[in-house]
């Protein structure tokens, strides 16, 4: 688990493109776009408002991260669930910003980063690593 976490976070790093402002996790309120499950081979088993996923059974839901002082709220409107967990900075450079993360007993990684599109845009995104989960989220 910790070896899958650090090759995520290691992965986003390469991935991301270079920007003057590392985003940090308490910076935004973060909207879900997927979830993917290492049981359903990385696909998407929920997503967020304007995506979808090829696995049958997937579910659209509305989940939303925000953090402060160490502490995360994770909300699941679309069912009314919370969840609640913890966050400490345990590394950060020019291109992102890594967590030590933990959710309701889960523990984790957590990068944020500006990932740069082909045409140049840039996103602040924030990808959990949680157990069999990667919860990826854009800056609301």
């Amino acid at each position: 688990m910790k070896r899958a976490g650090l090759l995520l976070a290691l992965l986003l790093v390469l991935l991301t493109g270079c920007s003057s402002k590392t985003p940090k996790i308490d910076e935004y309120t973060w909207v879900m776009t997927s979830v993917q499950s290492m049981e359903a081979g990385g696909q998407a088993v929920a997503y967020g408002e304007g995506g979808s996923s090829t696995l049958e059974g997937a579910k659209q839901i509305e989940l939303v991260c925000e953090a402060q002082g160490g502490n995360l709220t994770l909300t699941e409107r679309t069912n009314d669930r919370t969840y609640i967990g913890t966050y400490q900075q345990s590394q950060r450079d020019s291109k992102s910003t890594i967590y030590e993360v933990d959710v309701d007993g889960t523990s984790g990684v957590a990068v944020a980063a500006m990932t740069t599109y082909q045409d140049g845009t840039q996103d602040s995104t924030l990808i959990f690593n949680l157990g069999d989960y990667t919860v990826n989220f854009f800056a609301k």
